[in-house]
């Protein structure tokens, strides 16, 4: 048994994890650097891009690849796991889920093309809604599943 829930055998899937907690851990998440990013921009635009930019690849890659949890989900009791084998996913593939991720969001944000990040910005969350392991298409491309913790 490992320190952040049940260790899965190689034949079991991780089982899928609740909405309701992926939308709580979510919200946390977004809210906790939302007021981060907040705080640092009476400064520097750059420089609070720069830093939030990387507290966040920290955050939701590095350490959510080690540890299985973002605070968010730490709070709420979900960890992300290999989808497969359910083990953490180490830093390296948690560094790859989130860099995806970032450069969509980071993306949308521009004029003209920022209509087609956030497009498949939508996308990649609504194939979270509808998949039978609620996995969204950056999971499937790392291998990961949200699951209980």
């Amino acid at each position: 048994m490992s320190e952040f829930g049940n260790d899965f055998d190689g034949n079991a899937a991780p089982e899928k994890a609740h909405i309701g907690k992926r939308i709580g851990g979510y919200l946390i998440d977004a809210i906790s650097m939302g007021l981060i990013s907040w705080a640092l921009s009476f400064g520097s635009a750059l420089l609070s891009f720069i830093l939030v930019s990387a507290l966040s690849l920290y955050l939701f890659g590095w350490r959510m690849g080690a540890t299985g949890v973002t605070p968010g989900k730490q709070v709420v009791g979900l960890k992300i796991v290999d989808a497969s084998t359910g083990e953490l996913l180490g830093s390296n593939r948690g560094l790859q889920r989130a860099g995806l991720i970032w450069i969509i969001g980071s993306a949308a944000v521009f004029p003209i093309v920022g209509l087609f990040f956030g497009l498949i910005a939508l996308i990649d969350v609504v194939v979270a809604l509808v998949d039978d392991r609620g996995q969204r298409v950056t999971d499937k491309i790392v291998g990961s599943v949200v699951t209980n913790a």
